[in-house]
């Protein structure tokens, strides 16, 4: 059960909710990268082959995505940075997006109501199990979850290992993607959290502009309540 459970979390891990069926759009739009939809490798190698294929590179990548797939997240962040693109979050960035492509952008210009919502990470120290293990383990014992919950952690040592690396290339730190829960302000129960735009640039995350100011982060199309956080 704990090998399929691990596969389950690395394949849907932060994503947010299924989204068998939907496909997601790459395109060009006014000289901007538009990605629209969930992260998945397939939208990666049309996003990447596009921006080879044009003779004036785009300087901007517009993202509206609820996230997706930890190692796609990371794989479109990690081009986002080697690129120098800027990211530019219209309405909602969420979860893998906000992890991995939000921070990794040079500049990140927002709408006055863009939401960029994090909910956890790879340094978690506690995963949701969902799937066909969810009722097993719902039925375990508080020591036998705990047990399951470390087992889960050594598994994704490698790919911890690469997200720690990458936020030490992209110069924001790892925590950004779990201090709502380590910090006790949002629990694992909640939808998660966003931060202030000081509270970005005391992780590491700045050049934030804001579309017509004040931000005040809003979901219009998705049901879900994101606590706004400005402390360390």
């Amino acid at each position: 059960m704990r090998k399929a459970a691990l596969l389950s979390l690395l394949s849907l891990l932060l994503a947010g909710v299924a989204h068998a069926g939907e496909s997601t759009q790459a395109y060009l739009s006014e000289g901007e990268l538009q990605y629209v939809g969930y992260l998945d490798e397939d939208a990666n190698t049309r996003l990447f082959a596009l921006y080879d294929s044009l003779p004036i590179k785009p300087t901007v990548l517009s993202i509206r995505s609820r996230g997706g797939d930890v190692v796609h997240g990371m794989a479109l962040g990690e081009w986002v940075h080697a690129h120098k693109l800027d990211v530019k979050v219209m309405e909602f960035c969420l979860s893998s997006c906000a992890n991995y492509v939000f921070t990794a952008g040079g500049h990140k210009i927002v709408s006055n109501m863009a939401m960029i919502g994090y909910h956890g990470g790879l340094s978690s120290m506690h995963f949701d199990v969902g799937g066909a293990d969810k009722a097993k383990y719902a039925a375990m014992t508080p020591v036998q979850q705990d047990a399951y919950q470390a087992g889960l952690r050594q598994g994704m040592q490698p790919m911890l290992d690469r997200e720690t690396a990458f936020f030490k290339t992209i110069g924001v730190r790892q925590d950004i993607t779990t201090w709502g829960h380590a910090s006790g302000r949002v629990q694992y129960a909640d939808d998660g959290w966003t931060y202030s735009q000081d509270g970005f640039r005391r992780f590491g995350v700045d050049r934030i502009e804001v579309i017509n100011p004040p931000w005040a982060p809003t979901l219009l199309t998705i049901k879900a309540k994101l606590v706004t956080l400005d402390e360390r």
